[in-house]
C-alpha cells in the first residue's frame, strides 16, 4: 500500500546484533541488514549473516497494535502449529512453507529494547517472491489453493488461544462511526476525488455488515489470515507455485468471506491499489482464484453465499479506512505524499462500482448461482 522500504535506512550492525543476539544462542557476525518489503505498518529488515541463513527482523508498531507482545505471541503460536501440521501433510499443501518465529533464551517470542520498542525474528522464506498485482495467468489459482491450504491447516487450531491483536479490525460499524466523526471536523480540500469518495461512502452507510449477514445464514467464525492481499503471497521462483502466506499479525477468529473478500479485492484489481485509469474488477481472475480455493477445501453453501458480500464489503471497508485516514491527516497508513490516502480510497471505490456490476459473475464463480 505504500513505498514501505524505500524510506527506511538499514539498521546499524551494533543495533542489529543487539536484537538478533537475544534470539540466537550463538549469534554469528551480522553481514548486513536491508529494509524488506513494502509493508505499511511494521518496520521490516532482512538480516544476513556469515554462516547462518538470513532472518527477518521486525519492529512491531505500537501505534497500530495496542499490545505488540500479544501480536508476537499470536504469530509464534500459529507458526508453531503450522509447522507441526506441515510435518504430517503432503499432497496439494505439502509444498507450503510458512515463516517460523524464533524464541529468546527465556522462551519468549519478542525482545524489548532500551527504548521500549518490541522486536521479533522470523525465518526467511528463500527462493520466493511476492507481486503487487497479478503477472501470470496461473497466479490466481495458485493463490486460491494456498489460501485454502492455510484455512485447512488451521481448521483444528484452537482460536480461543489468540488474543485480540487489533481491536475493531474489520468492524465496519466502528469504521463508519469513525468516518462520521471525522467528516464533521475535517479541514481537507474538496476535490473531485474527495466528493466522489464521500458520495460512495454515504450512499452505502446503511449496508449490513458481513457479521450481520453471517448470523442470518448461520455461518460461524473460523481461524483466518485477516489480510491476504496480493503481496502477502510468496511464489517459488523456480516452480511458480504459491508456497507461503506472510504477515500473520492479523490471524484471528473470523469469517472465511473476510479472507476471500480481501483476497479477491486485491487480486482482481489489475491496476493495483495505486491505479489511476481503467480500474475494474477482473471476473476471470476471480473465477480462477475461487476455483483454486474451492478445489480442495470444503466450503458450505452459506459460506459460498457470503463470498460476494465479502468482496463488496471488504472493498468498501478499505476505501472507508483510507478516506477516514485522509480526513485525519494520515495518522494510520504511511504515505509518501499529500493526498495519497485520498487516491487510495478513490481506487477502492472505483473498484467497488465494478464489483457491484458483476455480482452474478462473482456468485457463479462461488458456486451459488
Amino acid at each position: 500500500m505504500d513505498d514501505g522500504a524505500a524510506g527506511r535506512k538499514p539498521l546499524s550492525p551494533s543495533r542489529l546484533s543487539e536484537i538478533t543476539g537475544s534470539f540466537l544462542a550463538d549469534p554469528d557476525k551480522v553481514v548486513s541488514s536491508e529494509p524488506l518489503g513494502a509493508g505499511n505498518i511494521n518496520d521490516t529488515y532482512l538480516a544476513t549473516f556469515r554462516q547462518r541463513p538470513p532472518l527477518v527482523v521486525q519492529r512491531l508498531n505500537a501505534a497500530v497494535f495496542p499490545d505488540p507482545r500479544c501480536v508476537a505471541g499470536n504469530v509464534a503460536m500459529v507458526t508453531a502449529y503450522l509447522r507441526t501440521r506441515l510435518n504430517s501433510t503432503s499432497g496439494r499443501c505439502g509444498s507450503c512453507r510458512f515463516p517460523e518465529a524464533l524464541e529468546t533464551a527465556e522462551g519468549g517470542s519478542w525482545f524489548e529494547d532500551q527504548s521500549g520498542e518490541i522486536w521479533r525474528c522470523l525465518t526467511y522464506i528463500d527462493n520466493a517472491v511476492s507481486y503487487p498485482a497479478v503477472v501470470r495467468t496461473d497466479q490466481p489459482s495458485e493463490a486460491g489453493r494456498l489460501l485454502g491450504c492455510f484455512h485447512a491447516l488451521l481448521e483444528d487450531f484452537d482460536g480461543s488461544q489468540l488474543c485480540e491483536a487489533l481491536p475493531g479490525f474489520h468492524d465496519l460499524g466502528n469504521y463508519k462511526s469513525s468516518y462520521l466523526r471525522s467528516i464533521a471536523s475535517h479541514r481537507r480540500t474538496l476535490t473531485s476525488e474527495f466528493i466522489c469518495c464521500q458520495r460512495m461512502i454515504e450512499d452505502r452507510l446503511e449496508s449490513r455488515s458481513l457479521d450481520e449477514r453471517a448470523k442470518e445464514e448461520g455461518v460461524f467464525p473460523r481461524v483466518i489470515h485477516g489480510d491476504p492481499k496480493c503481496d502477502n503471497f510468496l511464489f517459488d521462483v523456480s516452480t511458480n507455485r504459491a508456497v507461503s502466506l506472510i504477515d500473520l499479525d492479523t490471524t484471528s477468529n473470523g469469517l472465511l468471506a473476510v479472507d476471500l473478500g480481501d483476497c479477491l479485492r486485491s487480486f482482481c484489481n489489475p491496476a493495483g491499489e495505486k491505479g489511476s485509469l481503467d480500474i475494474v474488477f477482473d471476473s476471470q481472475i476471480c473465477d480462477r482464484l475461487l476455483n483454486g480455493y474451492l478445489e480442495g477445501f470444503a466450503v458450505n453453501h452459506a459460506e459460498r453465499y457470503l463470498i460476494y458480500h465479502g468482496v463488496r464489503l471488504l472493498t468498501y471497508e478499505l476505501g472507508l479506512r483510507f478516506f477516514t485516514d485522509h480526513l485525519n491527516d494520515d495518522c494510520y497508513f504511511k504515505v509518501a505524499r499529500q493526498g495519497e490516502n485520498l487516491h487510495r480510497a478513490w481506487v477502492q471505490f472505483k473498484l467497488l462500482e465494478s464489483i457491484e456490476k458483476q455480482r452474478s459473475a462473482i456468485e457463479k464463480a462461488a458456486g451459488v448461482s
